[in-house]
């Protein structure tokens, strides 16, 4: 039972907190606009290396103006970036591989929660699962899957166009 309980919960949790990200990832959250990248330093903490860029966030309507904007992400000095500026006063990386990612963990979330759902309903009727049960989580597996890639070859594609790799 406590393992049902971990599972939806879990679910539960990756699904809201990937949908969030999600939601900014895609433009329909925060605040759009863009960041010019005017410094970037490396973080040393435990033996690894953290990238902090910053500079000067201006939303697209011109509202918005932020001098000492910063993103723990690696950006080439100099580039301007698209971000939705979010409700924390964070910013989130926009376009096709954020977005990708972002719905690859969502749909993870969803199929844990399923997966969550499933256990409880067999538990207590001791019944096998319906075969339409099954179909979902296997096409959401292949929709998380198919997301995944797109994403990563997304990100590969404007790490290689940005000089980063």
């Amino acid at each position: 039972m406590l393992l049902i309980v971990g599972l939806l919960a879990a679910g539960a949790a990756l699904t809201w907190f990937a949908g969030a990200h999600l939601a900014y990832a895609t433009g329909l959250a925060g605040t759009p606009g863009h960041l010019r990248v005017e410094t970037c330093v490396w973080e040393h903490v435990g033996g690894h290396r953290y990238p902090h860029c910053s500079g000067i966030f201006r939303s697209s309507d011109g509202t918005v103006v932020k001098p000492e904007a910063t993103i723990d992400t690696r950006l080439p000095v100099g580039s301007t970036v698209a971000l939705q500026l979010t409700a924390s006063g964070g910013y989130a990386q926009t376009g096709v591989a954020a977005s990708c990612g972002w719905l690859a963990i969502s749909l993870l979330g969803l199929m844990v929660l399923l997966i969550g759902i499933l256990a409880a309903c067999s538990k207590a009727s001791e019944r096998r699962v319906a075969r339409s049960w099954l179909v979902l989580l296997g096409s959401l597996s292949a929709v998380m899957l198919l997301s995944a890639l797109v994403g990563g070859v997304a990100g590969m594609t404007e790490a290689f166009r940005e000089g980063g790799m």
